[in-house]
């Protein structure tokens, strides 16, 4: 049965495809985590900054306009003293052009309608109604559209104060019963999660220069295993692979008795000291085998049988 052989250069070639292949493999995931990371970690600070401005604009609504509002106008409703209202509007204000930037304050009865909540954002509520312990919720997520990074944090109704509009119906002021209706944003109850601030960042464009500086990093890998392969291949075809080489055809002609042939001594330094003493051995050899030869001719021949004295 003939067996498969397999030469150095095949040995070398496979044993470089494979290393820079684990390499580039494992190298672009590697990357990829790496900048994945990065680039979520950026996303959530400028996710985390925009979500304390627009906490802080609730805080500054809250604790020093609207008390001044109400002393001036006897109660008479003005949604600008509104945290909610405050925080919304400066955020527009503050995103500018950034249309894909938003910011809203979500309820399950709400007051204005626009701010009714979807059925993701009612599922956050839930999430932050059932444990009182969870202050923030941030991941990204994933529409038909396109991938967002979301932040969320509850609105607990803590002060006595927001019972003058969000109780009944009856003690609300008649400026916001003749804006909004009577049929939303009644019922609150003191400690109860009534809605969520949800601020979403779009990363799309983050995770396409993800892709795009993983491929360029397996595109400098592979042209890297390219000049590596060149730079191995080239000098161990002419110093090792052609003097083994010229050593076989050497082996092969001295069966023959090709006496005129003798191996050039070049490559490697372990080359060439092969091929040095497979020449000193040939030379000593036909040497021994001349004088062999030469011996047998010149000694007596022996005496055939059947020969007397």
């Amino acid at each position: 049965m003939n067996r498969s052989t397999i030469g150095i250069a095949q040995l070398v070639r496979r044993a470089t495809f494979i290393v820079f292949a684990c390499a580039i493999i494992v190298g672009s995931i590697i990357f990829y985590l790496f900048f994945s990371a990065a680039s979520m970690r950026h996303i959530a600070d400028e996710a985390g900054a925009l979500m304390s401005a627009a906490t802080a604009v609730r805080a500054y609504t809250a604790d020093q306009i609207t008390p001044l509002v109400d002393r001036t106008f006897d109660g008479e409703f003005n949604p600008e003293t509104v945290p909610s209202y405050a925080a919304q509007t400066v955020f527009k204000k503050l995103s500018g052009d950034l249309d894909d930037y938003t910011y809203r304050e979500a309820s399950l009865n709400p007051t204005n309608v626009n701010d009714i909540a979807s059925a993701f954002e009612a599922g956050l509520i839930q999430q932050f109604e059932q444990d009182r312990s969870i202050t923030e919720l941030s991941a990204i997520r994933r529409t038909d559209d396109d991938a967002q990074f979301y932040i969320a944090r509850p609105i607990i109704m803590e002060s006595n104060s927001c019972l003058a509009c969000h109780s009944t119906p009856e003690v609300a002021p008649k400026s916001m019963i003749d804006a909004y209706g009577s049929q939303n944003g009644f019922g609150w109850e003191l400690g109860s999660v009534v809605a969520i601030q949800l601020l979403t960042i779009p990363v799309d464009d983050e995770l396409t220069v993800i892709y795009e500086l993983v491929a360029i990093f397996f595109g400098m890998l592979l042209v890297l295993f390219v000049l590596v392969s060149i730079a191995v291949m080239l000098p161990l075809q002419r110093d090792m692979i052609k003097p083994l080489q010229q050593l076989a055809q050497l082996a092969d002609r001295s069966s023959l008795r090709d006496d005129n042939f003798y191996l050039p001594e070049n490559g490697t330094d372990e080359i060439r000291a092969l091929s040095s003493a497979i020449n000193r051995l040939r030379t000593s050899l036909h040497i021994s085998l001349a004088k062999s030869e030469q011996s047998e001719v010149q000694d007596p021949e022996t005496s055939s049988p059947g020969q007397g004295k």
